[in-house]
């Protein structure tokens, strides 16, 4: 006669532990993909605002915008998102040891016009003639 365990097959416990550790893992797994997806969102908004930043500071470079000292904020649309933007325009005065043409600095700030300046995604400079 045979004994109850010389049959194959997994026991009751075996099977329960199989599972709870196939849990765990697919558990794991699909926290890594939503860390993932949430990551290549962010990334996808720094990189449109980036580009929007450099768009506003082109515009000041070619003169469709005025150079005039202090801060100037506006929005801008880049793909599907809105962008809050704030560029301070200061001079600059580099030190050579010849002489330089005076020149205007010009720092973008971009966020997210929804969420407000405290989740800024760009920041972009550059110089200008005045």
């Amino acid at each position: 006669m045979r004994s109850p365990r010389s049959e194959g097959g997994f026991t009751l416990l075996e099977v329960l532990v199989a599972l709870a550790v196939l849990g765990v893992a697919l558990a794991a797994l699909v926290k890594t993909g939503s860390e993932h997806a949430r990551n290549t969102s962010y990334l996808h908004e720094r990189t449109l605002a980036h580009w929007a930043g450099q768009n506003v500071l082109a515009e000041y470079e070619a003169g469709m915008r005025a150079v005039g000292e202090g801060d100037h904020s506006g929005e801008v649309i880049m793909g599907p998102y809105r962008y809050g933007f704030q560029a301070s325009v200061t001079d600059f005065s580099a030190t050579a040891p010849f002489p330089l043409p005076p020149v205007k600095r010009i720092d973008v700030r971009v966020w997210m016009a929804e969420r407000g300046e405290e989740e800024q995604r760009a920041n972009v400079s550059g110089y200008v003639l005045p």
